[in-house]
């Protein structure tokens, strides 16, 4: 081997030898920056873990509250007591994944409900919980609303309880009938409504009855029992041995009274009325001869021979808060809305034929009389087509109500002193009156009215109301 040869052998083993001497810390270099990536690596995934885990318990905690808060709104306006400071004391429930605490703070007519949600802490044993707090206002108030005793509105009525109503020939009651004082039947007079409720006694003569075997009653209170006759003592609970057939039959009449009727007010606030006169058009005689609520007009008619158009409009004049409007025909058209009031007797005459649209309460202050063969009804039929959420007329007379015969009528009726039905006449709806007749051959039919018109005599309670504050959640 030359010389030249060996000494490039001797340099490459020299340069092999320093580049081997690199490798150990180059090694050790690379592996020390791959292993703090990989702790930064763990340590970014842990953290993100845990606000993953911390939001939602943020978010149960939230609903939890909401949940809360609901529950604290729903305890005030079920309880009993809402204007007393623990109407909604504190209480805690368990839901799922932590608890809902709420309760209320009354200030003044104002209460403050709250609601709590508790989640245990994600990130470890030890560390608080996880708490989120709802809140939201309501205030009380008070408003009037119609009490129980307006059922008397589904009745035919008689409220003196020393007189005795008596039912004769052919009379059919086809409605719930309640007399406060006692009741008489005779001949083939015949209660065949839903209810029958009596605060004194019941007689029967000859094939009177109420209900039948096979068409019983739905139910029949009667206070001082039943008998057959004149003599012998009276039964209680009365049954088909004394010609009551009943499904429910005791003798505990509820205590309906008479509701009172504001005469003095409707004089001052009906529209149209003496006060309120017509806005648009007018009424023939108008609604008062004087200032003073005395029963000075003379006798109203509100189906003449001519026509009329009276209304009266709120002070925009957009609004309609009443009506009369007659247009004469066969049968002629009787338009109607609001509250009206006549300061005097209201008449129809002999074979009128009328039928209404709209829904009103008219007010009499004297009398309201039917002639003979008077057709007043809510459809033209006359008959059980009548829908009176759509036709309802009611009046009220602070005299007595007189139904002539073979008359018709579909509406309701409240008299301050006494009502009759003469031969052949046929009523639909309610009447209630101090002392109620019905002659021979009379039929009266039920007819739900539902909701009572402003106007309509009625009895109301004053009660407490709770209205949530807009804007108040936080």
């Amino acid at each position: 081997m030359g010389e030249g040869r060996r000494r490039i052998l001797a340099a490459v083993r020299s340069r092999l030898a320093a580049e081997h001497g690199i490798v150990l810390p180059l090694a050790l270099s690379v592996t020390g920056a791959a292993g703090a990536m990989a702790a930064g690596t763990i340590a970014f995934t842990t953290a993100n873990q845990s606000a993953a885990y911390r939001s939602t318990a943020d978010a149960r905690a939230f609903a939890l509250a909401e949940a809360g808060l609901n529950n604290a709104y729903a305890t005030l306006y079920n309880s009993g007591s809402p204007t007393m400071s623990d109407a909604v004391p504190e209480r805690t429930v368990t839901l799922e994944g932590g608890t809902a605490t709420y309760y209320g703070t009354l200030s003044g007519s104002t209460w403050t409900l709250t609601g709590v949600g508790r989640v245990p802490n994600p990130t470890g044993p030890g560390a608080a919980d996880v708490v989120r707090t709802v809140s939201g206002r309501a205030s009380l108030g008070s408003a009037q609303r119609g009490s129980a005793n307006n059922a008397v509105w589904n009745y035919v009525y008689a409220d003196d309880p020393t007189a005795t109503t008596h039912l004769g020939n052919s009379v059919n009651v086809n409605i719930p009938l309640y007399v406060r004082g006692n009741l008489r039947l005779s001949n083939t007079a015949q209660v065949s409504g839903y209810a029958l409720q009596v605060g004194g006694t019941v007689e029967f003569f000859n094939s009177a009855h109420v209900g039948t075997a096979e068409s019983p009653v739905h139910e029949v209170h009667v206070g001082g029992g039943c008998r057959i006759g004149a003599s012998g003592p009276f039964t209680t609970p009365c049954g088909p041995a004394q010609m009551v057939h009943a499904t429910i039959s005791d003798g505990s009449p509820t205590a309906f009274v008479k509701p009172d009727v504001d005469l003095a007010g409707w004089y001052h606030n009906a529209r149209p009325g003496p006060r309120h006169g017509c806005t648009h058009g007018s009424f023939p005689g108008g609604f008062d001869n004087d200032t003073v609520p005395n029963t000075s007009r003379a006798s109203v008619d509100l189906t003449p021979k001519t026509a009329y158009d009276c209304r009266v409009y709120d002070t925009d004049g957009t609004t309609l808060l009443g009506q009369l409007t007659w247009q004469p025909g066969a049968p002629g058209t009787l338009t109607i809305a609001g509250t009206v009031y006549f300061d005097g007797p209201i008449s129809f005459s002999q074979l009128n034929n009328a039928v209404y649209s709209g829904r009103a309460t008219i007010y009499a202050a004297g009398d309201i009389t039917f002639a003979n063969q008077t057709r007043l009804c809510g459809v033209a039929a006359c008959d059980a087509s009548w829908d009176p959420q759509q036709n309802l007329l009611a009046f009220v007379s602070g005299g007595d109500v007189r139904v002539g015969q073979q008359s018709q009528f579909q509406g309701a009726i409240y008299a301050v002193r006494d009502y009759s039905e003469d031969n052949n006449s046929t009523f639909w709806g309610p009447i209630i009156a101090r002392r109620v007749s019905l002659a021979n051959s009379t039929t009266n039919h039920y007819v739900p009215i539902g909701t009572l018109m402003p106007g309509m005599p009625a009895t109301y309670e004053e009660v407490v109301t709770i209205t949530n504050e807009p804007g108040s959640w936080g």
